[in-house]
């Protein structure tokens, strides 16, 4: 299993006039940490609108930067939601970002949870999953051809070449956002990595994993390769004192969970419960079976007692870790860089991590 990590460059108030610019320079020096401890791969996520709880806005602008610090590291986008932007430029800021990386990057698309995002560029919902699954075929195409042509419902391409092409051949690994076993499944059929989250834990995982290796097996892949992988995100914090890491690590997770609660209430907002399409039903009543559960009742100490999450001194982490080996999960991307906590604290984690929990699971 290999270890990589994600950000959402999140950025908790009250802020400073440099809070961004702090927050921003503090992951480049992350990155080019974690990649000294022998991380694989760093995933950017792709948001609008996600106040505190995401700015990064911009990943293909700021895994850009990246690559000119490291030499190794993968560079990743997770993911990049084609109902709000043209899949044309996608593939042309994509291969840009693969030659400034010297071929690195890999591409997340997905269509996006969240119709607040999508509400403010004007996309119908109803329209998300057919504008991802047209942007799917028309990507790799854009990579991998000269002049070609597209004629779909949402996206019409009259003959153009796209330039430039990528440094990877036939083009970069493309994987798919993927939430439900519908979508594992999807992923697998279409020939696409996968990337999900690891709420549900290993057991239900497994299930979802195993749907996607099913789908794999009989793959009609929609680019010119397959990328048969998945990746999952969770949360960590490591310290050497057990004590110390579980007390942090409580008062970092309550504002983890507060902003989730923020971001559930928030997303379905401006949304008509009756207008809500078929395949986003998931998606709005797993929102509203959270907003009306009692979203505190156990503490986050509680939570971390129970090994709910990555927290703890590196027995502690590696033991959490090791839970996901047999659902046959290729790579474990943990979000580090949480809500308040400080630079000096990931940087321990990352420390930690590469001395303890990546030489381990690598052998």
């Amino acid at each position: 299993m290999q270890i990589g990590m994600f950000y959402q460059i999140q950025v908790p108030k009250p802020w400073t006039p440099n809070s961004d610019y702090d927050r921003h320079w503090e992951m480049m020096d992350q990155v080019v940490f974690a990649e000294e401890q022998g991380f694989d791969s760093v995933w950017l996520a792709d948001h609008q609108f996600r106040t505190e709880w995401s700015h990064s806005s911009a990943p293909d602008v700021t895994l850009a930067a990246i690559s000119q610090r490291t030499s190794r590291i993968r560079l990743g986008i997770a993911v990049a939601v084609p109902p709000v932007q043209h899949p044309l430029h996608i593939a042309a800021r994509t291969a840009t970002l693969d030659i400034l990386s010297k071929g690195r990057v890999d591409l997340g698309v997905g269509r996006s949870g969240y119709p607040y995002q999508m509400a403010a560029f004007g996309v119908d919902l109803e329209n998300a999953t057919g504008m991802v699954d047209e942007a799917l075929e028309i990507i790799p195409r854009a990579w991998a051809e000269g002049e070609f042509s597209y004629q779909g419902k949402y996206f019409q391409i009259p003959t153009r070449e796209v330039h430039p092409k990528p440094v990877q051949t036939p083009h970069p690994p493309i994987w798919l956002g993927c939430s439900r076993e519908e979508t594992f499944r999807k992923a697998g059929e279409l020939g696409l990595g996968c990337l999900a989250m690891s709420g549900g834990g290993p057991d239900r995982l497994t299930q979802l994993i195993d749907a996607y290796r099913g789908g794999i097996q009989n793959a009609k892949p929609v680019g010119k390769v397959i990328k048969d992988r998945v990746s999952i995100s969770t949360l960590a914090i490591c310290a050497e004192s057990h004590n110390k890491a579980v007390e942090r690590g409580a008062k970092i997770l309550d504002w983890y969970r507060s902003q989730q609660n923020l971001r559930h209430d928030r997303v379905w907002q401006e949304q008509d419960p009756a207008d809500v399409p078929s395949d986003y039903q998931w998606h709005y009543q797993r929102s509203v079976a959270t907003e009306s559960s009692n979203r505190d009742e156990i503490s986050s100490l509680d939570l971390i007692k129970e090994g709910r999450y990555c927290i703890g001194d590196p027995d502690d982490c590696l033991r959490y870790m090791e839970q996901y080996v047999p659902t046959g999960v290729d790579e474990i991307m943990p979000l580090f860089q949480i809500g308040p906590i400080a630079n000096e604290e990931v940087m321990e984690t990352l420390r930690l991590f590469g001395k303890h929990i990546i030489p381990h699971l690598a052998g």
